[in-house]
C-alpha cells in the first residue's frame, strides 16, 4: 500500500489565516499522524502545512492558491506512489512561478519543468539521476526521479509526508485534525481546489 496524498504549505500570515482562506477549522483532535480527510501542521520554518489524503491538487492555476498565495509564499506537492506520480508546486503573489512534475507511466526518467525552479533543484536531480543511472536507468527496479518533487518541496519547507514532521513536540501528536466550514458531500480537497 502507498501514499495517496497533497499537502500545501504556506510561509507568511498565521495558521488560522490559512484554514479561514481554505474553509477549515480545528477540530482540537491531534494525530500522530496525518490519516485524516484534512490535517494540519505548524514547522518551526514558519511554514504552516495542510495535508489531505487521496486527493490531488492540480499544480495548475486554481484560484484558490492564487488566494493562499497572496498570505505568502505557497508550495503545493502531490504523491501518488500506486502509480509512481509526484509533483511539487511553487506559488507567490497569485503566480505558479515553477512545477516539477514526474510521471513513470511516461518514462522512469520523465521530469517535466516549467518556470523557474528553486537552486536547490539542480543538486537534487543530478543526485537523483546519477542514483537511477547507477541502478540500470530505466531497467532498474526502482524509480529515483520519483523522489525529485518530493525532496525539493522538502528542501523548501522541511516537510515531507513519509517523515515524522521536525520539532515535535513529545507526547502530542503533531497534526491536528481539520475539518470543513462548508458542509458539501464532496471531498474536502475537491471543495477547496474546484476538483
Amino acid at each position: 500500500m502507498g501514499f495517496s496524498l497533497s499537502w500545501v504549505a504556506v510561509k507568511g500570515g498565521t495558521p488560522k489565516d490559512v484554514l479561514n482562506e481554505l474553509g477549515l477549522r480545528p477540530t482540537g483532535e491531534r494525530s500522530d499522524i496525518a490519516e485524516s480527510a484534512a490535517d494540519g501542521v505548524s514547522l518551526s520554518g514558519g511554514w504552516y502545512v495542510v495535508v489531505s489524503n487521496h486527493n490531488e491538487v492540480s499544480l495548475h492555476e486554481r484560484k484558490k492558491l492564487k488566494e493562499l498565495s497572496s498570505i505568502g509564499e505557497v508550495v503545493l506537492c502531490f504523491v501518488e506512489e500506486h502509480v509512481m506520480f509526484s509533483s511539487a508546486a511553487g506559488w507567490r503573489d497569485g503566480t505558479c512561478t515553477w512545477t516539477v512534475e514526474h510521471d513513470a507511466q511516461k518514462s522512469v526518467h520523465h521530469l517535466d519543468v516549467k518556470g523557474e525552479p528553486p537552486p536547490a533543484f539542480d543538486e537534487i536531480y543530478s543526485r537523483l539521476a546519477q542514483e537511477q543511472n547507477e541502478a540500470g536507468g530505466k531497467k532498474a527496479g526502482v524509480d529515483f526521479i520519483f523522489d525529485v518533487p518530493i525532496e525539493l518541496a522538502k528542501a523548501l519547507t522541511g516537510f515531507v509526508h513519509s517523515e515524522d514532521p521536525p520539532g515535535l513536540v513529545e507526547n502530542e501528536g503533531p497534526f491536528e485534525i481539520l475539518e470543513s466550514t462548508r458542509p458539501e458531500p464532496k471531498s474536502i480537497w475537491k471543495r477547496l481546489f474546484g476538483g
